[in-house]
């Protein structure tokens, strides 16, 4: 099992095949995995569930994946985010990296990437565990 087991995971992606499939990959991967499928309803999962990692798609009924993401910087700007969309173009990537997404993964995806990725940015997110005692 990995050091990140049970790391809470909030996936917010509309379409119900690929969020059962994260939902059942990445909680058999040790993750625990919560899917909302619009972006309303992901904003008031923040506060309830707080997650350490939201996988958010852009293309959601309602509000979308961006605007989301520019709502959610406000109040939970650590947050790692990475965006799992269609939009394969260049300026959708930097766009949104620039808005404040830690990464970036267009569909169709390798699950073993998107864990990857996943783990990386929970490591950073950690930080340095340094105790300090006076000089030492």
């Amino acid at each position: 099992m990995s050091r990140y087991t049970k790391a809470r995971l909030l996936v917010v992606e509309d379409d119900q095949s690929i969020s059962r499939l994260l939902q059942l990959e990445l909680d058999h991967r040790g993750f625990e995995v919560f899917c909302i499928s619009d972006g309303a309803s992901a904003l008031q999962a923040l506060e309830t569930l707080r997650p350490n990692l939201v996988v958010l798609d852009i293309l959601l009924p309602g509000l979308d994946g961006e605007h989301v993401l520019a709502l959610m910087r406000r109040k939970h700007a650590r947050l790692p985010v990475i965006m799992l969309t269609a939009r394969d173009m260049a300026r959708d990537m930097i766009r949104n990296l620039d808005a404040g997404a830690d990464d970036y993964l267009t569909k169709p995806f390798n699950i073993d990437e998107l864990e990857a990725r996943i783990r990386a940015l929970l490591r950073r997110a950690e930080g340095d565990s340094v105790v300090q005692i006076g000089d030492l």
